[in-house]
């Protein structure tokens, strides 16, 4: 399932990650999805300094996350992203948490963001330059 996306980013597992029974604590998902989407970023060359000099800046305005099963410590993780849909104002990533020796699907989900004026929360619109980007690496155009 992992061939749908072209971009990972392995995370290992840190003790800290962990919880009482040993696996990640469910919250830390959302962190290692973080990880991929700033990471999916620089790989597609448009990175959180290339927005802040386009004159915008993003929140996170919803996070989904799905278990499918479980990490430990010390476990490295392939976390794959991928944006997959720009509206005017938010674009949205969908990730897919992979056992990097077993390639067995752990976590699934997805982070919707909105544009917003740098130093600012007025919404603005997505700038093209981002799109291309997605465009130009994933070899496809966005819907």
């Amino acid at each position: 399932m992992s061939e749908k996306y072209k971009f990972f980013t392995p995370v290992r597992v840190r003790y800290a990650d962990t919880d009482a029974q040993g696996h990640v604590f469910f919250s830390n998902y959302l962190i290692y999805f973080d990880q991929g989407l700033t990471d999916y970023l620089k790989a597609i060359g448009y990175g959180y300094d290339a927005m802040l000099d386009d004159g915008f800046d993003f929140f996170y305005v919803e996070a989904q996350c799905t278990y499918k099963g479980s990490a430990r410590f010390d476990e490295v993780l392939n976390v794959h992203a991928r944006l997959t849909h720009i509206g005017r104002t938010s674009f949205t990533f969908q990730f897919a948490i992979y056992k990097a020796d077993t390639d067995t699907l752990i976590s699934t989900g997805r982070i919707v963001a909105v544009a917003v004026e740098k130093g600012g929360r007025q919404p603005v619109p997505v700038p093209e330059r981002l799109r291309a980007a997605v465009e130009a690496y994933e070899g496809e155009p966005l819907p």
